[in-house]
């Protein structure tokens, strides 16, 4: 008896315990249609950008930033994007989809 209750114990506890992670920091975030003035030219073709590790855990923002810099030089926003969290054999990560934008290109709104 005296045996199992130091691992039951052991299991309680980390039950019991939380764990808090921060997952991304970001400057605009809506899950409403948002109307942007934006010349064709400030919109790039859709990216993706993933963040997949197998021993530690996976950096949102990471993901973010890959699908940013996959983009093409002069981005630095993405909208109408999507994050996806993927489970693999091994595996676990995020992965983030998106329009990038070219935020300096941005139209003043005459409403």
């Amino acid at each position: 008896m005296r045996k199992l209750i130091i691992p039951v114990a052991a299991i309680a506890v980390l039950a019991l315990s939380s764990c808090n992670q921060r997952l991304i920091d970001f400057t605009v975030i809506s899950s409403k249609n948002v109307s942007l003035r934006l010349p064709d030219d400030a919109k790039g073709p859709r990216s993706t950008g993933k963040e997949m590790k197998m021993c530690s855990q996976p950096q949102l923002k990471a993901a973010v930033d890959k699908a940013i810099e996959n983009a093409g030089p002069g981005y630095d926003a993405l909208i109408d994007g999507v994050v996806y969290s993927r489970n693999e054999i091994f595996r676990m990560g995020w992965v983030v989809e998106g329009t990038p934008v070219k935020t300096g290109k941005l139209k003043a709104s005459n409403n």
